[in-house]
């Protein structure tokens, strides 16, 4: 699956300048886009794409107390993410294939009685002097094989466009994640509209306490901008061997396997008024 020309899921290559420029556009665009929400200077919108239900969400904010390069560090940072981001269970990064992409794995809580989500993702990154990209979406990695009691999500497409301002920054965040499971895919577009607010007031707070949690925690450190400083090992060809049929019937198993943790009370997903309750 590709949206708007970008790298597709499971696609492993260094990214290119145009694949940014596809992103950025895709920040900067309105059209197709559906406003969800407006308030306290964050507007989240969404769009339905080709070859998949679930809705791409953007979110459009200004940090005007943050530097963008603050907002960089914070989105890079591996060790501060484990500080402030309550709903990471692990996070780490498998290799690279240059200094500006990697291959990383993401897990993170669900809610019960669902099962936690993991992801296996390439990173990619661009900063120049008054802008920076961060995109990524999912690869599959030998070393990351399906764990039980986690089902494995897909991040379609997934990415950070943030501009310098005189003050602060001004940031579009867009997502289309496929959590896969039982999910009917009308509760995941609904969630995700409601959780994106949560998810950029979160990222704002950190922001906030970034520069005095560095200052203490190996702050020359900075591999995301210092390439050298990065032990990552080189990506392999043979790590990144993948057998669909074997993938698909393992997640199968787990799918499943969290359908009979649910049950099958389709009065449970009948009401958006319990989503609240749910998830």
């Amino acid at each position: 699956m590709t949206i708007d020309g970008s790298m597709k899921v499971g696609e492993v290559r260094v990214a290119k300048a145009e694949d940014f420029e596809q992103f950025k556009r895709l920040a900067e665009s309105t059209e197709k886009w559906s406003l969800l929400y407006d308030k306290h200077g964050i507007k989240v919108f969404s769009k339905f794409t080709e070859g998949t239900s679930v809705k791409m969400m953007k979110v459009v904010t200004q940090f005007s107390d943050v530097p963008s390069m603050v907002l960089y560090d914070v989105l890079h940072d591996p060790e501060y993410r484990r500080h402030w981001d309550e709903n990471m269970i692990e996070s780490y990064e498998l290799c690279k294939l240059d200094g500006n992409n990697d291959i990383g794995y993401y897990s993170v809580k669900c809610p019960a009685p669902m099962k936690n989500r993991d992801f296996v993702t390439q990173r990619s990154w661009c900063c120049k002097p008054e802008e920076f990209l961060i995109i990524n979406h999912t690869v599959h990695h030998k070393a990351a094989q399906l764990k039980k009691g986690f089902v494995r999500g897909d991040s379609i497409l997934t990415g950070y466009y943030v501009k310098a301002r005189t003050n602060g920054c001004s940031l579009t965040y867009v997502a289309q994640v496929d959590p896969k499971g039982i999910l009917p895919k009308w509760v995941v577009n609904r969630v995700s509209s409601k959780i994106a607010p949560k998810v950029i007031h979160k990222l704002h707070k950190a922001t906030m306490g970034y520069k005095e949690w560095k200052e203490n925690h190996s702050p020359e450190y900075k591999p995301w901008l210092k390439p050298e400083q990065s032990t990552l090992p080189v990506i392999k060809k043979e790590d990144l061997e993948y057998t669909e049929l074997v993938f698909e019937s393992e997640q199968e198993q787990d799918t499943m396997q969290e359908q009979e943790d649910i049950g099958n009370d389709t009065e449970t997903y009948s009401s958006e008024d319990n989503l609240d309750d749910i998830l």
